[in-house]
């Protein structure tokens, strides 16, 4: 993970959303971005303007005519977050046309629907930034749809040929995603850990019983 990501995953523990936005736009970061940055920085940065507005002037000054990659995820973060100046600094930032095609009310996370394997890391991020427990309660209810591997690949094919189960192994595919973010940030994140307790508390099938699996795991 680049430097900046590793600040972004932890977060949740001590929001600072000046020294965040500092290390955003600071020379040091930039370059090796994953091409899922793309989608997921924004949505950590929109949430780090709702908490605290009065950095996003920071944030566009900086990046204003600079690095191209940084002032797109600036962009679309001022696009998904909530605050007043949103259509203002958009203009400054990248113009009138596209302060005029902004989203009408920003993004709400809380609801959002994944489609996309990346969208349950735009999930995490949102959790990285605001700590809550909404985000994570979204990403162990995935767990329900959870195939094996074998059962998943003859799902995978069948897909490419039949609209009907395409559904079905997206669903999967997300399962699988959420299973192994979980199991990645879980062991040195408490909330990742009561999330999981939560959704095997409920007894309610086979994403429970996943959770609970994934929880165990943390206590070997």
């Amino acid at each position: 993970m680049s430097i900046f990501e590793v600040a972004m995953t932890s977060y949740w523990r001590s929001p600072d959303a000046q020294a965040m936005v500092a290390l955003f736009v600071s020379p040091q970061v930039g370059g090796d971005w994953r091409a899922e940055n793309v989608l997921t920085v924004p949505v950590f940065l929109a949430h780090v303007l709702d908490a605290d507005p009065e950095v996003a002037v920071l944030l566009v000054d900086a990046v204003r005519g600079g690095d191209a990659v940084k002032v797109e995820m600036v962009a679309q973060a001022l696009n998904y977050s909530h605050i007043s100046a949103r259509a203002r600094l958009m203009e400054k930032l990248v113009g009138e046309a596209a302060a005029a095609s902004m989203d009408e009310n920003g993004a709400d996370f809380a609801t959002f629907i994944p489609t996309h394997p990346v969208h349950v890391d735009m999930l995490w991020a949102a959790f990285f930034a605001t700590g809550a427990d909404v985000y994570l309660d979204r990403i162990t209810a995935l767990l329900d749809d959870w195939l094996a591997e074998t059962p998943l690949q003859v799902l995978l094919a069948r897909a490419a040929a039949e609209p009907q189960v395409q559904a079905q192994a997206l669903a999967a595919v997300l399962a699988k995603t959420a299973q192994t973010t979980l199991a990645t940030h879980g062991r040195d994140c408490p909330p990742v850990r009561a999330a999981l307790a939560r959704r095997a508390a409920a007894m309610d099938g086979l994403g429970a019983a996943l959770a609970a699996r994934i929880g165990a795991g943390f206590q070997s």
